[in-house]
């Protein structure tokens, strides 16, 4: 017997099934990402069509069975469009980066209240930041996604052998592979020099400090988080984060 479900939830991402029908990936407030069909709904007179655009926040009802691992959705209305990010291409790309980022590492069916908050608090910021602070508020957001894969990186003293370290110049040794910062003694090929301040910048943003980037923490980031998630997370690939 299905279970009928009502519960908010972001739209994470849509993919087209046969010629009328969706499937939809959404990150709900109670029951984390579920995966939904929503039949009938690109028909052109389907009263749903405008409820499922990405980054929608809705209020859904869908059927749930044990049987299944895709649900069928009810009903969808929308709760908040973020018009102000829709009529940016760059909001919306940079809204589509924690989305993806979201739906290709959550795990399905299981609460995750961190994830759903952080990207109701990174959605509300785009609508508000200038044009110049959308790639470093997206950044901001993105790294402090990264304990919700599992993949926190570890800044405080050496990742391997664990002993502090003391910078006495403006270069920080990074490893990719070993996920956090290195000592000397500990370089590996994987490592990437970053600035003194971007260090500075992720200690603040995972103590819950206000944090302001440069365009130099910026240029770091560019180049740390894309190969950061490919080594840690299977190959991950985040096609809105190559556009940010």
């Amino acid at each position: 017997m299905a279970n009928i479900i009502k519960t908010h939830g972001f739209v994470l991402n849509t993919v087209p099934f046969k010629e009328s029908s969706m499937f939809v990936s959404l990150l709900t407030k109670q029951n984390g990402k579920v995966k939904l069909v929503a039949k009938g709904v690109r028909r052109p007179k389907s009263r749903l069509c405008g409820a499922l655009e990405r980054f929608c926040l809705d209020e859904i009802i869908y059927y749930r069975r044990e049987s299944k691992e895709i649900y069928t959705l009810s009903d969808a209305v929308v709760l908040q469009a973020y018009d102000a990010i829709r009529i940016c291409p760059q909001r919306v790309n940079a809204a589509h980066v924690l989305c993806e980022f979201f739906d290709k590492t959550l795990p399905p069916e299981e609460p995750h209240t961190h994830a759903f908050s952080l990207l109701n608090n990174f959605l509300a910021a785009l609508t508000q930041v200038h044009d110049e602070q959308i790639k470093s508020t997206t950044y901001a957001f993105l790294l402090r996604a990264l304990p919700d894969a599992g993949i926190h990186p570890r800044i405080d003293s050496c990742v391997r052998c664990h002993v502090p370290i003391t910078y006495n110049n403006k270069r920080v040794d990074f490893s990719i592979g070993a996920g956090g910062v290195v000592c000397e003694r500990d370089f590996d090929d994987t490592v990437v020099f970053m600035h003194h301040d971007t260090l500075d910048v992720l200690d603040g943003i995972y103590k819950n400090r206000s944090v302001v980037m440069t365009d130099q923490t910026v240029a770091d980031l560019a180049r740390l988080l894309p190969d950061y998630l490919y080594y840690h997370l299977d190959g991950l690939s985040l096609n809105s984060l190559k556009h940010l």
